[in-house]
């Protein structure tokens, strides 16, 4: 890890190279996002390849005009990193100023190092997990102070989405990372790499690895050389680590289905609010969503509902458009085809329910809505409905059978629907996927995966008739579901 002359180097520079270095680093993490590989990826999944983007859109500088900097420079000059190994305490540091501005924070990395004879394993033993494997040093006292936590999962070739994620989410997140054999020794750099030149991502979240029985972690003595001077290259510095993965493991990496549903239990069931948005790596909140959210799920509207699951409406963006931070922008971006629901032109069934038609009409009625509130419930629900939403913690679980891709996040969003969830689209807040996603074919691995998945919803489905005694979308008598 980093030595103790090296940290005093990185903070020890002067206020000119701090602001230059802060600025470059927040431009290119708006300029990184890119979209996605194909159709229904589902969240933190991978090929062996990865899906990381080749270059950087010039075009994001645009964003960087609507955008205050003062309150994330502030903080940068105030916050210390210390990614000791051994777990040295931080130093305390003086409160806040009066008149507010964020608190100085300390941010230990512990080396994000696991015990291999600890950990728990998944009900069929196939995955071991170890929770909470980094926590930020304001990780507790926000989920004290949140009714919400951001709940994630990702591969190691899409960590880098997570500095664009936590930039104006303020609430805590919980981020569980899939990490087999040298990805874990990959993912204990890289995140040390993001802690430390990311505080406003270190400060927040907590991390956990889960890896399979068959391909145990496997160290490596990685060292990100003169770390100061890469801050401005978080994806850089990851395609550079992962270069330690061999054409062997790549090999079995690319066959290997990515545990989806295992890791958003665990990103789930990690949490420690009562409610959780469960959501992708790769979807990017909004300034204000949290501050947003807590205001509404304290309300009345959302504490009478016993079985409310609240959508958050999901738009994807042309790369070449700044970032709309309100729905009057973004709809305007909409009107010109930069925008549009997410996967509207790859499989429209994923979203199509939540019916963004009727929530763009609130604009109309209520161009100055600024409250989170309830904008319409979800009338038409399908079986391929995948929202991302915000629901209590005691929502049904994510099937660990269904692995890899096709019949993940909408199987368990179709067992709430059997159990008697509904589900109602908040306005005017939403999130954004950065690209707009086209179609391409499907790899044969990918379309394996798929007809497993397919096979297995045979089984499933008559569970949850057999659970609920309700079989509300007639599955029981349909013949078997269509490709996802």
């Amino acid at each position: 890890m980093l030595s103790l002359q090296m940290l005093c180097k990185v903070w020890g520079v002067g206020m000119f190279s701090i602001v230059a270095l802060t600025t470059s680093n927040i431009l290119l993490t708006l300029r990184l996002m890119h979209g996605r590989e194909d159709a229904g990826g589902g969240g933190g999944g991978c090929g062996a390849a990865g899906i990381i983007p080749e270059s950087v859109p010039r075009a994001w500088t645009a964003a960087l005009s609507s955008t205050n900097h003062s309150e994330y420079l502030a903080f940068l000059r105030s916050a210390a990193v210390n990614t000791n190994p051994e777990g040295v305490k931080p130093q305390q540091h003086q409160q806040e100023a009066a008149g507010g501005g964020s608190p100085p924070v300390v941010v230990v990395g512990g080396g994000f190092k696991v015990d291999l004879t600890l950990g728990r394993w998944d009900a069929r033993r196939r995955y071991k997990t170890h929770d909470h494997v980094f926590t930020g040093p304001q990780y507790g006292r926000l989920t004290r102070l949140s009714p919400v936590c951001l709940a994630t999962q990702t591969s190691v070739d899409r960590l880098f989405w997570l500095t664009q994620v936590a930039r104006y989410w303020n609430a805590p997140m919980s981020v569980a990372v899939f990490t087999p054999d040298v990805e874990y020794a990959i993912a204990r750099a890289y995140l040390t790499y993001l802690v430390t030149c990311f505080p406003f991502l270190g400060e927040k979240v907590s991390f956990h690895f889960t890896y399979p029985r068959e391909h145990l972690p496997k160290d490596l003595p990685l060292v990100i050389d003169h770390l100061e001077h890469k801050c401005d290259q978080p994806l850089a510095v990851l395609k550079d680590l992962l270069k330690q993965r061999n054409s062997k493991m790549l090999s079995w990496r690319e066959r290997m289905p990515y545990p989806q549903n295992v890791v958003r239990n665990v990103a789930r069931k990690t949490c420690g609010t009562d409610w959780v948005f469960l959501a992708d790596v790769d979807i990017v909140p909004i300034p204000g969503l949290s501050q947003g959210l807590a205001a509404f799920l304290t309300s009345k509207g959302a504490t009478t509902c016993k079985k409310c699951a609240f959508v958050v409406p999901t738009y994807e963006v042309d790369e070449r458009s700044p970032l709309p931070h309100n729905r009057s922008t973004l709809l305007h971006l909409a009107s010109k085809g930069r925008a549009r629901p997410f996967h509207q032109k790859v499989f429209v069934h994923n979203q199509h329910a939540t019916n963004f038609s009727r929530w763009e009409a609130r604009e109309q009625e209520h161009p100055s809505e600024g409250t989170v509130t309830i904008s319409h419930p979800v009338t038409n629900f399908e079986f391929f409905y995948e929202p991302f939403y915000v629901a209590k913690d005691d929502a049904p679980p994510h099937d660990e059978r269904f692995l890899g891709y096709g019949f993940t996040r909408n199987t368990q969003v179709y067992e709430m629907h059997v159990s008697g969830y509904t589900f109602h689209v908040l306005s005017p807040i939403f999130t954004l996927h950065w690209g707009m996603q086209l179609k391409r074919s499907r790899p044969a691995w990918r379309e394996k995966q798929n007809n497993a998945n397919r096979r297995l919803f045979e089984g499933f489905k008559k569970e949850v008739f057999a659970r609920y005694g309700k079989d509300p979308l007639n599955m029981m008598a349909a013949k078997k579901p269509r490709k996802t």
